[in-house]
């Protein structure tokens, strides 16, 4: 069973079948471009424990599966429990799913990450903005994806991003932590029972303050032999913090002036190709090896990267509408859109329509990035929209 359909999940629903697996994709209704390919579809609301639950039941699953949302975890998780099929509890996954329990988890094992509280109103939040030495961070508790995270620089600010965060919150639950200065970077780690088999550090790249949105990543992590025996401590005490087991995690990193730092973390793969940017540099499929953990095969890893240095950086618009004409490609990298021409785009809640990605190799860490970057701008400027 994989819960969502959209584009992430969309190659993760192709693997599943080209390995042979009986496929059941779960979704509400809507142009996903996962549902057109799924062989056995269901309208079902992902968040709707009980719901998935059922279907579960009544399907005999020997697995149940997502990546890049958050959104099903707590169903994701109750199915594991209750038909014992692998994965990571149900309360692995609800503490990966709100954000408030997660942090209370680090803060319990000194496990290093910001400063926070949960809020309940702007004079909460403004006491607590005060107390910092700069800025903070004002985000909902159960939201994945950064919709509904504000960077605030002064009191004013804090108002409006209590709405916003509000607005992405489905509980209403809502924390404000300190800003971390450093540079944001991640990781992909593969989980089988409760060994850690793998930890892939990345590179990433966002949009700017206050709405920092990932749109790029690059593997490996440039520094990669530097940083690792800390961070790979880190994120042990992490994994086993959060009781996390069967999965691949995805986990938000920061480099402070202290050292690393975790921003959050989840028990499935990262989005914005992830999965394909830290495959192809370890010479694997990160999808089917996470498809055969969920059936808790235990996946055969190399000892050393065999692929390539590569980088990957989503393509946008900034307004909805027709694509009257793709932009400039250049031809040595690889460009894949999921968007036909005249097929109308919708900007979803950060303001910008996603409608593919290009993927660059090289032999830099740092300049596929740089270059993956410039090709996307280009792209985005020159393909031309008819509202």
């Amino acid at each position: 069973m994989i819960l969502g359909a959209g584009c992430y999940q969309k190659p993760l629903i192709q693997v599943a079948i080209d390995i042979g697996l009986e496929v059941h994709v779960c979704s509400i209704k809507g142009n996903y471009p996962g549902i057109q390919i799924a062989p056995f579809y269901h309208d079902i609301d992902i968040s709707n424990s009980s719901d998935v639950l059922e279907l579960a039941r009544n399907l005999e699953v020997d697995g149940i599966i997502t990546t890049a949302t958050d959104v099903g975890l707590e169903s994701m998780g109750r199915v594991i429990e209750e038909l014992g099929i692998p994965g990571t509890s149900l309360s692995g996954h609800i503490a990966c799913s709100n954000k408030k329990i997660m942090k209370d988890l680090f803060r319990k094992n000194m496990i290093p990450s910001a400063e926070y509280t949960e809020i309940f109103d702007a004079s909460d939040a403004i006491q607590f903005f005060e107390n910092q030495p700069g800025p903070c961070v004002i985000k909902p508790t159960d939201s994945s994806g950064s919709r509904g995270v504000t960077k605030i620089d002064n009191a004013p600010m804090i108002e409006d991003a209590l709405k916003a965060a509000k607005n992405f919150s489905k509980s209403g639950s809502i924390m404000i932590e300190e800003w971390l200065e450093g540079e944001e970077f991640g990781a992909q780690v593969i989980v089988f029972s409760e060994e850690i088999c793998l930890i892939i550090p990345h590179s990433d790249l966002t949009t700017p303050p206050p709405n920092k949105i990932p749109i790029g990543h690059g593997c490996p992590h440039p520094k990669e032999s530097e940083i690792f025996p800390e961070v790979s401590q880190i994120i042990t005490k992490a994994i086993q913090a959060l009781e996390l087991s069967n999965s691949v995690c995805n986990i938000d990193l920061i480099m402070t002036k202290e050292g690393p730092k975790i921003i959050e973390m989840t028990c499935r793969m990262g989005g914005t190709r992830l999965p394909e940017v830290c495959g192809d540099y370890w010479g694997i499929n990160m999808y089917e090896i996470a498809l055969n953990i969920a059936l808790g095969i235990k996946p055969l890893l190399p000892k050393e990267p065999l692929g390539m240095i590569n980088a990957a950086h989503n393509l946008h618009v900034r307004e909805s509408g027709l694509i009257n004409k793709v932009g400039e490609m250049n031809e040595g990298y690889k460009w894949v859109i999921e968007s036909d021409i005249e097929q109308p785009v919708f900007c979803n809640e950060q303001g910008f329509a996603e409608i593919g990605y290009v993927q660059v190799k090289g032999i830099n860490p740092t300049d596929v990035l740089l270059d993956a970057e410039k090709a996307a701008k280009i792209f985005c400027k020159t393909t031309t929209m008819q509202r």
